[in-house]
């Protein structure tokens, strides 16, 4: 048997097994090092922002094994993720009618209804979450509670605002309505939130209208040049400022 023949038949047995291996469902390649970037964070659906800071949260550790949730408010849509950093499902979602990123002085302790508009902002940062209720006795997940920022379902009936039809719309603009809250789905709320952050909560990342990025979160680019164990430490450890505005 030639060099060339005998070669040929260990690449189909190769090419055999790889395959049977396949069709069982195992990996076609294993690795025993721990995921470095968000599971599925990689698909064109997802605007450049919320893959960054997807792949950020995996790789620095940032959201502690706790599932978790980007809210981009320019694309009114939300992104959630489990625990081990793979996407669970988007969503689009209503934001608060203002375009800004942090509460003017005194506005957070404001009675809601006597805000303008321009000051009803869903505001910017990184926020440990965890579900409760609020005052109608309904499952939010709290996003900042002492501001009264909550993610919640929709109201069931329609309103003034028309918010069922801006949650359909196209034009990201139509989204901004709310008093600061997220708004999202039932389903949403019931298939993905209820499941993965009842138990322990999760973190939150509402990304910035203006602000930039990574000044919000200390973030950096996975796989762009080599971060030292400082850098990765301190993005992981971020300052209370970036917790509530």
């Amino acid at each position: 048997m030639n060099l060339n023949h005998r070669a040929g038949i260990l690449l189909t047995i190769a090419l055999f097994a790889f395959g049977t291996r396949a069709s069982l469902g195992a990996p076609a390649f294993e690795s025993t090092q721990p995921a470095q970037k968000a599971v599925g964070a990689g698909t064109p659906t997802l605007p450049a922002d919320v893959q960054h800071i997807a792949d950020w949260a995996v790789h620095s550790g940032d959201h502690k094994g706790l599932p978790f949730i980007i809210v981009d408010k320019v694309n009114a849509m939300a992104v959630a993720f489990d625990s081990k950093g793979r996407r669970l499902r988007s969503t689009p979602v209503l934001v608060g009618m203002g375009v800004g990123d942090r509460f003017e002085p005194g506005v957070a302790e404001m009675e809601m209804h006597l805000t303008k508009p321009s000051q009803r902002i869903t505001p910017a940062g990184r926020y440990i979450a965890e579900e409760g209720v609020n005052l109608a006795r309904e499952r939010v997940l709290w996003v900042d509670y002492d501001s009264g920022i909550a993610l919640h379902k929709i109201p069931a009936k329609p309103t003034k605002q028309r918010r069922h039809e801006r949650m359909r719309s196209a034009n990201a603009a139509d989204h901004r309505i709310t008093y600061g809250c997220i708004n999202v789905p039932p389903a949403f709320y019931d298939q993905v939130v209820r499941p993965h952050f009842s138990a322990k909560g999760g973190v939150v990342y509402v990304l910035p209208d203006s602000l930039p990025l990574k000044a919000v979160f200390k973030s950096y680019d996975v796989g762009v040049g080599r971060v030292s164990s400082a850098e990765q430490a301190g993005s992981a450890q971020t300052p209370s400022s970036t917790q509530r505005f």
